[in-house]
């Protein structure tokens, strides 16, 4: 079994494993400063650089490298897969399996990345494919179906999450439902590319509420001595 271990830990944590810690070091040129650490361009894996050194603190060791582990502990794994942090945070992290002597050994670097990109790739893969469906699905809904390659480049840069899926889907909704309000004539549609640009406009669309007409007095009784 995979683990994750903390490179230097004990170094800056001198005895951690023999009693439970209140604090942890956090040095300042991490977040300014520090080479490796500029590195970083990831907010999600900065986050869970932080989050991992204060499990294993805790937990006083290794921790276990299992989607069901991290999930418990609330990482998001649909938003960025632990593979990618992994190899994000390389230099701060090192992969290690347990030996017949139960000491933690490093895993081999190369096999590993080579696991890692494999992971990379079917992750690449299975969210191009929801990317399709998700946009198939709506395309069909869309009644003016113009600009199908700049719409999936929109809906690709867009939506990012399964948050976002809820969003544009209520968007559609209520754009339709605008369409149908106004009973606008296709021609006077956005194009398909034009609206997946803008989608977020009609997340929280409503229709302008219509002026209220005081009801006009006849003759005889608006001249009424």
């Amino acid at each position: 079994m995979e683990y994750i271990h903390v490179r230097n830990l004990e170094k800056f944590h001198p005895g951690y494993k023999d009693r439970t810690l209140q604090w942890a070091k956090i040095y300042i040129n991490m977040a300014n400063g520090d080479p490796d650490c500029e590195l970083i361009d990831n907010e999600i894996d900065w986050a869970r650089l932080i989050k991992i050194i204060l499990l294993e603190l805790r937990a006083q060791k290794p921790l276990p490298n299992v989607d069901s582990y991290w999930r418990c502990k609330g990482f998001d794994l649909k938003k960025r897969p632990m593979s990618l942090t992994l190899q994000m945070l390389h230099n701060f992290i090192v992969v290690v399996t347990e030996d017949s002597n139960e000491r933690y050994v490093e895993v081999d670097k190369e096999v590993y990345t080579k696991e890692v990109d494999k992971k990379r790739e079917e992750s690449t893969i299975y969210k191009n494919t929801i990317y399709v469906e998700q946009f198939e699905a709506l395309w069909k809904r869309y009644p003016r179906g113009i600009g199908k390659k700049d719409a999936l480049r929109h809906f690709k840069v867009s939506v990012t999450t399964e948050e976002d899926v809820r969003l544009i889907n209520q968007a559609m909704d209520n754009y339709l439902k605008h369409l149908k309000t106004t009973k606008t004539e296709p021609k006077y549609m956005q194009y398909g590319s034009t609206w997946f640009n803008n989608w977020r406009d009609w997340v929280n669309y409503e229709e302008p509420s219509k002026p209220h007409k005081e009801p006009s007095l006849g003759w005889h009784e608006g001249n009424k001595l």
